[in-house]
């Protein structure tokens, strides 16, 4: 199926089936995990058909656990999501803590790990593009007292939008749509690359509204700013959601933002992530 001709019936029927199959209704997203270790054929069968929909499936852990960390391996192994990336500030099996970090000066200097808002983005943009985050898991352990919700929307629709309003496609498939600059701190050299791709027949994206270290190609400025319209505007396919304890979302690395939050004296949020280099297939 070719959906980057947007005036092919192979892109016409997808288009109608992507949008009709829309939900923000975070109960149709939902499922419940007895046992993380051993997912049931009926759990399996609802976390494929949720993420097939719409990239995004949101889970909840009936039970606690004494070993989290070695339950959320398990089950994201049993999404398919292997693999993972390795950083510094990631433990050797690619779990990163997501909490505000005064006392590391390098995790600190990363909006992630403080209380600010976190713009629109896709994991991974500032990648080698041949090193891509396909996919992506986040489990809360503790939440904020105030703030720190989520929102989402699927790639896939906002690729549906902009071919709506605009035939300029070809602009978001540049190999040197934008370019991330050398980072010196953490040895990244620079790298250029596209907004939307696809890779084994699937839509990727790489994307951030962010305006600080990310030069945009002067040429398709145009694009970019209706890009970034589109995903600030259509509220109507953002989900919103703030994790509680025991919950999580796994996604084919859809658009997210998080909101800031204020964390009380006695209680940090802490939430799990794992980053992956495959899409979800469970």
């Amino acid at each position: 199926m070719n959906i980057l001709d947007s005036k092919s019936d192979d892109y016409k029927r997808w288009k109608e089936l992507k949008l009709a199959n829309f939900t923000g209704d975070i109960g149709k997203l939902t499922i419940d995990i007895k046992n993380p270790h051993n997912l049931t054929k009926n759990e399996a069968s609802k976390c494929s058909d949720i993420i097939e929909r719409g990239n995004i499936l949101f889970f909840r852990l009936e039970n606690e656990f004494a070993d989290i960390k070695d339950s959320l391996l398990k089950l994201s192994k049993q999404f398919g999501m292997d693999d993972f990336e390795i950083l510094e500030s990631s433990e050797k099996s690619g779990l990163t803590k997501i909490e505000v970090s005064d006392e590391d000066k390098i995790k600190s200097e990363y909006v992630p790990y403080t209380n600010k808002a976190l713009n629109w983005h896709t994991d991974g943009y500032y990648n080698d593009v041949s090193d891509p985050i396909l996919s992506w898991m986040l489990f809360c352990h503790s939440d904020s007292d105030i703030g720190g919700e989520n929102r989402f929307i699927d790639h896939e629709i906002v690729y549906i939008l902009f071919n709506e309003m605009s035939d300029a496609l070809n602009d978001l498939l540049l190999e040197q749509a934008f370019t991330i600059p050398e980072n010196k701190n953490n040895n990244r050299k620079e790298i250029s690359g596209y907004v939307f791709k696809l890779l084994s027949n699937k839509l990727h994206m790489r994307f951030t509204m962010r305006e600080k270290n990310i030069i945009w190609n002067k040429k398709i400025m145009k694009s970019i700013k209706l890009l970034k319209s589109i995903i600030l505007e259509n509220e109507n396919y953002q989900i919103k959601y703030k994790l509680k304890p025991n919950e999580g979302v796994i996604s084919n690395n859809v658009i997210h933002m998080r909101t800031s939050f204020t964390n009380s004296h006695n209680k940090n949020r802490l939430l799990y992530r794992l980053r992956s280099k495959k899409r979800i297939s469970v």
